[in-house]
């Protein structure tokens, strides 16, 4: 009884300040739990997230009463299964495989990272989210989908406007005007660019997702793809900036890791990124809608009932990972779960990880006597998309 009160106290305030101790909690003493604030069943285990999320028959994410839906339209690729699923994900897929992202992904991001970097150092001091992760993000994902012409701050104000739609679980009608607001001004901005590219293919991954595995002279239709660009642009935009600004905040904070990755760039660097994102993943969860009813965690989840696979909690969980709530680039216990599991495993995942070493590389090897400025010390805020609200530095007269 006291684990399900626990449950029924957790405030959406209380998740977005620091879910991690909540999340704790819950693992101890009710690992599959209802929360009703969100109006979602939480399952907060690692080996209990993976079996929901790779358990499409039982967990269907094809949600009634989704959030990202309401905000953007369906079908999307997070909350399709089967044929469809198939249809959007082969899309997609074709821009952002292995690689292909490797042919493209390093000029790319070096072109959009280097005039921040420049700015930087002419200031002599930063707020990173702003001045640089977030911007070399929303612009490399933008400038890979094939829209050339739309700006950083733009497609900021997007990020932050679909983002109040993705994550209001609470149906809280201010997020939700704001998300419809945005969702159609997304639409109304893309719309020509996907009927020119319907027209005239080139290698964006919007053409691929007109144009790939249909046949000749046809197109997946716009408004089936549009709901599920705008995920695209939301995801897209989000994990690699904020993944990148956890990733450094952990480094700053541990001085003697950070000389670790300066003294070995190459080697450490991806070791930093990968226990940046099991530390603070930059989304949190994957939701999922029972077809049935069904038993885990020692409790039955109703048919029908909405489901929060926490894959951030799952990368803190101390059957896994040792002192989970600990930043250590020198783990060696498997993978982190920020990408997600089964088959709605982050379709962008590689040009997103390949993103962030190349931002924390380039930033570091620029400014390597990089700090924290006192009295600005970061803080974090989030459940559903997590990450450093600002992340205020300095550096020496003379950065390299």
């Amino acid at each position: 009884m006291a684990a399900l009160g626990f449950a029924e106290n957790i405030t959406v305030e209380a998740l977005e300040a620091d879910p991690y101790p909540i999340y704790a909690e819950l693992r101890r003493s009710a690992p599959v739990a209802f929360v009703p604030a969100v109006n979602l069943w939480f399952v907060t285990r690692w080996k209990d997230v993976e079996s929901v999320a790779k358990s499409p028959d039982i967990f269907s994410a094809v949600v009634g009463s989704s959030p990202v839906e309401r905000s953007f339209g369906k079908p999307t690729i997070l909350t399709t299964d089967g044929e469809t699923h198939k249809q959007l994900r082969g899309g997609v897929d074709p821009k952002y495989r292995p690689r292909t992202v490797a042919a493209y992904a390093g000029d790319l991001v070096r072109s959009i990272a280097e005039p921040f970097l420049d700015q930087i150092a002419e200031r002599g001091s930063a707020e990173l989210m702003a001045d640089y992760f977030e911007s070399v993000s929303t612009l490399s994902l933008a400038r890979s989908l094939g829209l050339a012409d739309i700006d950083m701050p733009t497609l900021r104000r997007w990020f932050y406007g679909l983002a109040q739609g993705a994550i209001n679980f609470e149906n809280n009608p201010k997020r939700q005007e704001i998300a419809d607001a945005i969702s159609a001004e997304v639409g109304a901005t893309i719309l020509p660019t996907l009927e020119r590219l319907a027209r005239a293919p080139d290698d964006s991954a919007l053409s691929h997702m007109l144009h790939d595995g249909m046949p000749e002279g046809t197109t997946r239709p716009i408004d089936f793809l549009m709901p599920s660009i705008k995920v695209i642009l939301l995801g897209g935009m989000q994990e690699p900036g904020h993944g990148a600004g956890s990733i450094l905040a952990g480094l700053l904070s541990h001085p003697g890791q950070l000389r670790q990755v300066l003294d070995d760039l190459e080697n450490f660097v991806p070791k930093a990124v990968d226990e940046g994102l099991r530390w603070v993943a930059p989304i949190g969860t994957q939701t999922r809608q029972t077809t049935r009813a069904v038993e885990l965690g020692g409790v039955t989840i109703p048919a029908g009932a909405a489901v929060a696979a926490l894959v951030s909690s799952a990368s803190r969980d101390e059957s896994r990972f040792a002192d989970p709530d600990r930043f250590d680039i020198n783990r060696d216990e498997g993978n982190h779960a920020a990408f997600g599991f089964g088959h709605h495993f982050c379709s962008g995942r590689v040009f997103a990880r390949e993103q962030m070493c190349l931002a924390v590389t380039l930033l570091l090897k620029r400014f390597p006597d990089l700090r924290l400025v006192p009295g600005k010390e970061p803080v974090f805020r989030g459940w559903e998309f997590r990450a450093p609200t600002t992340l205020h530095v300095s550096f020496g007269a003379n950065p390299q």
